[in-house]
């Protein structure tokens, strides 16, 4: 049981590295490949994927294959799979260093993640909310002086 509950943690870590490296990836105008993790936790391993595709990332959580290496068979079906898990790495690293090439480093500017930045977004939000508030108030003033007494 334990053993499965460490697999299982490693799983969901394992989730977060793959969407984070699809995403990655996307930015670099790289989608359709897909990215694979491979968690290995005593004699147990598994392998498992991520992809992007039409702006939605597809993260396989079902039918995942365990493998538990004790077992001599299991153990040749999964080091069968390593060679062509790293023959798909080296393509995949191919393709980025070509993307590499083609893409303005400019166009991968990011936001400053300090707090400095953070703090100046949020006073630029705040203002542009009030602006936004104090433009709606003037339109509702505006149209309740329009209206004809009485009324």
């Amino acid at each position: 049981m334990k053993d499965e509950s460490a697999v299982s943690t490693s799983m969901n870590q394992m989730k977060t590295y793959l969407v984070s490296a699809v995403t990655f990836l996307s930015k670099l105008r790289i989608v359709d490949k897909p990215v694979f993790g491979l968690i290995v936790n005593g004699t147990l391993g598994a392998v498992t994927m991520a992809w992007k595709t039409n702006n939605q990332i597809y993260v396989m959580e079902r039918n995942i294959r365990y493998y538990d290496i004790r077992d001599p068979v299991q153990a040749l079906q999964f080091v069968s799979i390593l060679p062509r898990l790293a023959r798909h790495g080296l393509d995949l690293c191919g393709l980025l260093e070509k993307q590499l090439v083609m893409i303005d480093v400019k166009e991968l500017q990011s936001k400053p993640w300090s707090k400095l930045p953070q703090r100046q977004e949020d006073k630029r939000l705040a203002a542009a909310q009030q602006t936004r508030s104090e433009e709606v108030v003037a339109q509702d003033h505006g149209s309740d002086s329009a209206k004809p007494e009485g009324i």
